[in-house]
């Protein structure tokens, strides 16, 4: 893994790669509260075939944090900075995970003509919110970024991992070993630790989910279009019960060779079943 810094629209953002700059670029992008180089785990068998960059997404990993908070169309015009700095002419081909999935879906629709192969990795938008709750998601946003809480601190490295552990308890041992160091950070002599993330993040979005706009905004993607879930995923079986999987698959044309169902795996499918995801990723991008 290589790692280097890169000004985007005002911040530092850290960008992870791997791979001879000479292959064919494949740009990543993680999910909330994660980072960019936990794409290590299905790197080994996308290396030898991409030029893969990783960028840390503003406030997360080791990219700077935004004093002003962060809202969603932020990610796609960094992305476009990203991506003209690394391929300023032509298609490029995107994978995202969660967070990052609903990213590049939502830019490869906004800008089709400069994507061409996209892949998701469990990122179809967002469960629907309805209007009863509009007063509350205000008052609860109001109090979060008057009350300025601070970040929390873990008293040593143990209760981080037993922290991860507690939402990811099917990750393997040493894939929590691994990202109690990739997002963790020490904070004095004492041992303690806290999450490198801008806790900003964890402030709820005052302004409701509108999935009528993402069905119109992948409507308009150009690019080869793939879909991978996790079977063990609350979100698959969610959406799978409610037919936004067919929905996304239908505005978005993935057919059945681009649609992908990961076994024995929860949301978190690049690190609990790497292999598998990897394997995924490099079928839709021989295609």
């Amino acid at each position: 893994m290589r790692s280097q810094k890169l000004t985007v629209r005002g911040l530092e953002f850290h960008i992870q790669e791997w791979g001879d700059s000479s292959l064919p670029k494949l740009f990543m992008l993680h999910g909330w509260m994660d980072c960019g180089a936990t794409y290590k785990y299905v790197v080994p068998q996308l290396e030898h075939h991409f030029h893969i960059i990783a960028p840390d997404l503003r406030g997360f990993g080791e990219t700077e944090h935004d004093k002003n908070g962060y809202w969603f169309p932020d990610y796609l015009a960094d992305l476009e900075v990203i991506l003209n700095h690394y391929a300023p002419t032509g298609q490029v081909d995107l994978v995202g995970h969660s967070m990052g999935g609903n990213i590049v879906f939502m830019y490869a629709g906004i800008r089709p003509e400069r994507v061409g192969r996209v892949l998701s990795l469990e990122g179809i938008g967002l469960p629907a919110s309805e209007p009863s709750e509009a007063v509350g998601k205000y008052q609860q946003w109001m109090q979060q970024v008057l009350s300025d809480e601070p970040t929390k601190i873990y008293p040593n490295a143990n209760i981080l991992k037993h922290s991860i552990y507690k939402i990811n308890p099917t990750l393997p041992d040493h894939i929590i070993e691994d990202l109690a160091v990739l997002w963790g950070k020490p904070v004095g002599d004492d041992g303690a630790v806290m999450l490198k993330h801008d806790h900003k993040h964890r402030n709820v979005n005052p302004i409701r989910y509108n999935f009528d706009d993402a069905i119109e905004i992948w409507k308009s993607a150009k690019a080869k279009t793939g879909l991978v879930m996790a079977s063990e995923s609350k979100l698959y079986h969610h959406f799978n019960k409610i037919g936004r999987i067919d929905e996304a698959r239908t505005a978005l044309g993935i057919n059945d060779d681009n649609y992908y169902l990961v076994e024995n795996s929860n949301h978190m499918l690049h690190l609990e079943q790497p292999e598998d995801t990897a394997k995924c990723i490099l079928d839709f991008f021989s295609g």
